[in-house]
């Protein structure tokens, strides 16, 4: 029996000593992400182009995943996607796929043909926007010459790189006739001016990971082929990638908007209520505070924003932004595709794309 628990002692001093080193591995890399960002994230982006060196075919086999994918039936013929009726949706940060699951249905149902973009979503955001641009010459092979884009959340910041930067010159390559011309761009939940939140992706990655291996899509290689975490460097507040994003002019002749998610724990109504009971507790003379209370109370929901992204840092001047009830995901898909549950945000969508539309 001594022996028992002899065993069972060092099992878990050996289990507190990984613990231990497993922490101090993440204190590490958090000094070392806040203080040297731009060196992690290149030591970061060396590494994943090694492995990919390496392993040249395991390579092939996960790159192959990625790119633009025709959502609309099989049988559908994606060269019929006429001026206004074709629709990209880009995906944000460790996102498997889901999260246009109530969206792709409901644009489909109103006739638009509909492309999904794939991309290694952990490596630098410019590689991913040089990767779409490419993608999207599929289109204008197909004849499509004017699109629709849908981004959540770091698919938005995907979207202006690839609209902005001048290495990609998107104007040139329209003007030239090698891409087609963008004629709305509807970012849902962007981190425009970045999210401290993006330090703690792990869980995300994982999920991102097993949402794949159960769909025949893993390797034990994904996890790095699809970027380092080097997207999550560009995804903080003021990081480089941001100040040179954010000081470009927007592109011309490309309608944006945006919507953000309120995940406060009251909405309208309870507001409302609380504002009524202020006034009833409080004598006449204190009245004047309930607009401070309404004021406190707006500015807390915009400070929590969708849970991970703030309204604050969504916003850009000079394009509408609507917000809506909900969370970063719940605001645009459903838990199950099974719910008959409408995502706030995508009806707006739907109003925004069917704008003008031929």
């Amino acid at each position: 029996m001594k022996n028992i628990f002899s065993g069972k002692g060092k099992l878990r001093q050996r289990l507190l000593a990984v613990t231990g080193v497993l922490v101090l591995v993440y204190i590490i890399s958090a000094i070392v992400i806040l203080y040297f960002p731009e060196q992690e994230k290149g030591l970061r982006t060396q590494f994943r182009e090694s492995v990919a060196k390496w392993f040249p075919n395991q390579t092939e086999t996960v790159v192959q995943h990625f790119g633009l994918h025709y959502y609309n039936d099989e049988h559908a013929d994606p060269a019929a996607s006429t001026v206004n009726r074709a629709a990209v949706l880009i995906h944000g940060l460790d996102d498997p796929g889901k999260v246009w699951m109530s969206l792709a249905p409901a644009l489909a149902a109103e006739k638009y043909h509909v492309w999904l973009m794939r991309y290694p979503n952990d490596q630098p955001i410019e590689a991913s926007a040089l990767l779409f641009s490419d993608q999207l010459r599929v289109l204008k092979s197909y004849g499509i010459k004017k699109i629709d884009m849908v981004a959540h959340s770091m698919g938005g910041l995907v979207a202006r790189e690839m609209l902005t930067n001048p290495g990609i010159n998107y104007p040139g390559s329209v003007h030239r006739g090698q891409l087609p011309a963008v004629n709305r761009l509807v970012m849902v939940g962007t981190p425009n001016h970045g999210s401290q939140l993006a330090r703690f992706r792990g869980f995300a990655e994982f999920r991102d990971q097993w949402v794949h291996l159960t769909k025949g899509e893993g390797h034990w290689l994904r996890w790095i082929l699809d970027g380092a975490g080097e997207a999550k460097i560009d995804l903080l507040p003021d990081s480089r990638f941001l100040q040179t994003l954010n000081s470009r002019p927007h592109p011309e002749g490309v309608r944006m908007f945006i919507i953000a998610g309120k995940a406060a724990p009251w909405d309208h109504q309870v507001k409302s209520r609380l504002i009524r009971a202020f006034r009833t507790v409080l004598p006449e003379s204190y009245h004047h505070l309930a607009g401070d209370l309404d004021t406190f109370l707006s500015e807390t929901s915009n400070g929590l924003g969708d849970g991970l992204v703030t309204v604050s840092s969504t916003e850009l001047a000079g394009f509408p932004l609507r917000t809506v009830e909900g969370t970063h995901l719940s605001m645009i898909r459903n838990i199950s595709e099974k719910s008959d549950r409408i995502p706030p945000a995508v009806p707006i969508i739907i109003d925004l794309l069917s704008e003008d539309r031929e």
